[in-house]
């Protein structure tokens, strides 16, 4: 009888112990999975925040920006447009015609930096003591979250007047940023200021991504 004991009790601990080497290994193939695939997706985003930039770079070309700040603005343009799904090409045209790449513009109705946010206006919604509207990256984002709202607001064919204000007397501020667009080599009417991939842009970035890993790990 103590041995038909012992005998169940090792049955069931090896039971247990198998149920815990289990959950073991499927708990690091899922890490192994979800840092691999956070790495290509890393990958994703740094492929099309560089596309991004050299879209931005096209547009802001029509500044006298030095060639450092320029660069310095379309990365930013970049990173903000490619985490909140925006054209790069439209919101660089936006920063053409706002300030015409002055970082330090300031209007006399208020509106400042490179976007020319106005803080009486917008204050409600973002906390300006916590940033410096006369810093690119930062005027650039929220510049960039404003211009979202706006497409939440009144959908993407108004998004770009609305940036600056549905007013008759502003009525022609689309037509400026389209034109900043034409002048970049962009099609105006065809420039949307969402920015949609299409699906051979998204596989084609993922198979991007996959193939830099496969030949990293060659290399290695």
């Amino acid at each position: 009888m103590a041995k038909a004991v012992r005998s169940s009790r090792r049955i069931r601990k090896s039971g247990k112990t198998k149920v815990v080497l289990a959950l073991f290994i499927i708990l690091v193939l899922a890490m192994t999975w979800l840092s691999g695939y956070l790495m290509l997706h890393s990958y994703v985003i740094d492929t099309r925040v560089k596309r991004a930039r050299k879209i931005a770079t096209r547009v802001l070309a029509q500044t006298s920006l030095s060639d450092q700040d320029r660069d310095r603005y379309a990365m930013a343009i970049a990173r903000n447009c490619v985490g909140k799904g925006l054209s790069p090409a439209v919101v660089a045209a936006i920063v053409v015609v706002e300030s015409g790449g002055n970082s330090l513009a300031v209007a006399p109705s208020g509106d400042l930096g490179l976007m020319q946010v106005n803080v009486r206006i917008h204050s409600k919604v973002f906390n300006f003591e916590e940033k410096n509207l006369l810093n690119p990256e930062q005027n650039i984002a929220v510049g960039t979250s404003i211009l979202r709202g706006m497409i939440a607001r009144h959908g993407t064919e108004k998004a770009i007047a609305a940036y600056n204000g549905l007013l008759p007397e502003k009525r022609d501020y689309t037509s400026r940023v389209q034109a900043v667009l034409g002048k970049a080599g962009f099609d105006p009417q065809s420039e949307q200021v969402e920015w949609k991939l299409s699906w051979g842009e998204v596989i084609s970035d993922w198979i991007g991504a996959l193939t830099s890993r496969w030949s990293r790990g060659e290399e290695g």
